[in-house]
């Protein structure tokens, strides 16, 4: 569609003329180049003009797309959020005043929420989806739209590809009916999302890990400029957690993320500011969450300096710590992406807990606990992926970080009680199962160029996979988008899994693997090794597999 067309509508697309100004050469071009599409993981794109880009039209064409689905499904219920972002209330009310017109009653939270309570307000309000407005990590130019089932969980592949289906059938972006806001909700026909149930979920989160030690342990504590704050500080404190340092700008609402490197907690960068007063205050611990408080990142005070944990040492702290810990009444069910740490599996081992493995994207371990609800013999224990999402109980079926901080904290001071680090007792895993470690590079490739470089990468590398890598001999390698796993001896066998754009290879001593993000214009490799050079040997395989 011609970008004169689109402009003609740019006074009501929400974006403003400078935004519009401010998009241009290839950036302009890609805006027009396609059409944003709905996968598994969402919406996700950059805001500006054009049906490439977050704006009005594109927005209410997902709910005319929505709104349609639900009406074959005999109607129903809807449950909205929103963080902090450009234009996310917009995007919510826009959202809403579709849905409404179309006779479909929705729940909107009064304020920006996490990620994680919209999922468990899915659930409590009874709705048929419930839809979050949130780009989780993405940079400030960034928004994007999550569709999440009646179980909380985000859409799997067939529910989305219909609701799919139903979006890129609404042809006319700029005639879509809607009602007007304000009177929907004077009228009652958009209900804020009652009060009650936020304190319900804070309720079941300080449930989970229960009063915290008394210790000297000093936390700091980073929002990255988003939305854990206050409910984390509510929580910490109802448990009897009264050493929070909070880094002052970064925990203050900003859709610029304006005094953070990152507002990624993957990236160490995310840590400057919470490291300089980690060292005033004398903090043990730094804990950060991302902009919708699904992931979180810790860095540990650990012989003179703040370590970083990655996503998969955190995971097995807070693994092997859970079934230490708890309890179970049934058989407990570990669940992994394919691409996060194999010491989850000798950690389940050891503590007799089943491990499920599934593709990447937490909507695949919310399956998997939705699966469990009717299991007479076997119980949700624990979900991670390596990307720095964890859940450690199931009346939330999205990755928590929030669940987590309590817990980590708990744990954390326990352990300074006992003159112990969280790094001592990682090292302590790594004693017990092995030196297994990780490491994940990630490539940028932005635009439609970009997206075309990308899918050169991984058809290359699947029609040319290597025999040996490094000296490693490939003894079997995986390809998700086949389905099918073969063998050094020619053997095949299928993958009991959906398809996907995966390529593990596996040696001896560990494992590789190549995916495209799913939600950013990036490619991902992930290294997986029994080495204590695990930063050296995956720079020599990133350099070998990108000729770099």
């Amino acid at each position: 569609m011609a970008s004169e067309e689109w402009e003609k509508y740019l006074k009501d697309s929400l974006i403003t003329e400078e935004m519009y100004s401010e998009a241009g050469g290839a950036d302009h071009e890609d805006a027009y180049a396609s059409e944003l599409k709905f996968g598994t993981a969402g919406i996700r794109g950059k805001i500006g003009l054009g049906p490439n880009r977050l704006n009005r039209y594109t927005v209410e064409r997902v709910a005319e797309g929505l709104s349609r689905q639900m009406q074959k499904e005999g109607g129903g219920r809807v449950v909205i959020g929103y963080d902090i972002r450009h234009l996310s209330r917009a995007f919510s009310e826009a959202i809403a005043s579709v849905l409404v017109q179309n006779d479909i009653e929705v729940y909107l939270s009064e304020g920006y929420i996490t990620t994680p309570e919209l999922s468990f307000f899915t659930r409590r309000h009874e709705a048929d989806y419930g839809i979050m407005i949130t780009a989780s990590h993405n940079p400030p130019e960034y928004n994007g739209i999550k569709v999440y089932g009646s179980d909380g969980a985000q859409l799997t592949d067939v529910p989305a590809g219909a609701l799919s289906d139903e979006i890129n059938a609404v042809e006319d972006f700029f005639d879509i009916p809607s009602a007007d806001f304000d009177d929907a909700l004077e009228a009652g026909r958009v209900i804020h999302i009652d009060y009650r149930h936020y304190e319900d979920y804070q309720q079941k989160v300080k449930s989970i890990s229960g009063d915290i030690p008394e210790s000297d342990l000093q936390v700091v504590f980073s929002s990255l400029h988003g939305t854990a704050l206050p409910v984390v500080e509510y929580i910490l404190r109802d448990l009897g957690f009264h050493h929070l340092h909070l880094v002052p700008d970064e925990c203050e609402v900003d859709s610029d993320f304006s005094h953070v490197a990152s507002p990624n907690p993957e990236d160490v960068q995310a840590f400057a500011g919470a490291r300089k007063l980690g060292r005033e205050a004398g903090a043990d611990l730094l804990v950060a969450t991302d902009p919708d408080a699904d992931r979180i990142g810790v860095e540990v005070w650990h012989e003179d300096d703040y370590v970083h944990l990655d996503g998969n040492q955190l995971g097995a702290i807070l693994l092997h710590n859970r079934l230490e810990g708890t309890e179970f009444e049934r058989l407990p069910v570990v669940v992994k992406s394919v691409v996060t740490s194999d010491l989850s599996r000798k950690i389940s081992e050891k503590f007799g807990a089943e491990l499920v493995e599934v593709l990447t994207g937490f909507k695949y371990i919310g399956a998997v606990a939705r699966s469990l609800e009717a299991d007479d013999a076997r119980e949700f224990a624990f979900g991670y992926e390596e990307s720095y999402g964890y859940l450690i109980s199931d009346f939330v079926r999205d990755k928590d970080a929030v669940q987590i901080v309590p817990a980590i904290v708990k744990l954390a001071a326990g352990l300074k009680n006992e003159g112990l680090t969280l790094v001592d007792y990682l090292e302590k895993i790594y004693a017990e199962f092995g030196p297994q470690r990780e490491k994940m590079i990630s490539h940028t490739f932005e635009g439609m160029e970009g997206r075309e470089r990308i899918s050169e990468i991984m058809d290359q590398f699947r029609r040319n996979t290597p025999r040996e890598i490094e000296g490693r001999q490939v003894r079997c390698v995986e390809d998700y988008l086949s389905g099918e796993r073969r063998f050094e001896s020619g053997e095949t066998a299928k993958i009991d899994l959906p398809s996907a754009d995966v390529i593990k290879i596996h040696f001896d001593d560990g494992w590789i693997a190549l995916r495209p993000s799913g939600t950013e214009p990036k490619i991902k490799l992930y290294v997986s090794l029994e080495t204590d050079h695990i930063d050296e040997e995956a720079k020599i395989i990133n350099d070998m597999i990108f000729g770099v």
